[in-house]
């Protein structure tokens, strides 16, 4: 076998295999699945905490209508790793969850300070679904950041993508994205400088 079959082997192989991942996930329906807008990742007790937060239009979700009686607005898992929360998310939600339209990764200064990010990292890198331009922000208390809701009832997600993008292009801000994060970090330079998210009584601000 000459080395341009062997290549067209693999390249043959690694087709059918993606082939069968993209098949996989587009073989659930849309009001299946469960669109988190925005992720945060704590730390506490030598384990993780993840909570997803969805946007709060019912599009945003996946759905003509929210359901009636059911709180759609997040998901929250603690676990030692992300394999091990993944697996109770599969064994307690009955959506299939879809983070492709994720926007906005919170990292609290739990996890930073005690130097657990490199997990969150790996995972996030190794994960096909997990765009690299969402934005990155930092908070000391992530549960009460995610629990915000403002006027219509506007997530935080919502409103940490809306101060990027919702100007005109000589007012907008240059945020921190995962892929600015995965430079450094992967560069040996650590983690960059994150916008911090404070709460007031008004509402969030950077």
């Amino acid at each position: 076998m000459t080395h341009a079959q062997k290549k067209y082997i693999i390249i043959f192989i690694l087709a059918v295999c993606l082939a069968a991942v993209l098949c996989g996930c587009s073989g659930v329906d849309p009001e299946k699945r469960l669109y988190p807008l925005v992720m945060s990742v704590d730390y506490k007790n030598s384990q993780y905490l993840v909570s997803y937060g969805m946007a709060s239009l019912p599009g945003a979700t996946g759905q003509d209508k929210p359901e009636e009686g059911r709180d759609v607005t997040g998901v929250s898992l603690s676990g030692r790793n992300f394999q091990e929360i993944d697996s109770k998310y599969d064994k307690s939600q009955e959506k299939y969850l879809d983070i492709s339209h994720l926007q906005v990764l919170i990292l609290s200064e739990n996890l930073i300070r005690q130097n657990q990010c490199a997990s969150l990292f790996n995972y996030l890198k190794g994960n096909p679904l997990v765009g690299e331009d969402l934005y990155v922000f930092r908070a000391s208390d992530v549960k009460k950041v995610m629990a915000y809701t403002g006027e219509d009832n506007q997530t935080i997600g919502e409103y940490l993508v809306g101060i990027y993008e919702n100007r005109p292009y000589y007012q907008k801000k240059a945020g921190v994205t995962l892929r600015h994060v995965y430079n450094s970090w992967y560069g040996q330079e650590g983690l960059p400088s994150l916008p911090l998210i404070k709460l007031k009584e008004d509402g969030p601000y950077l």
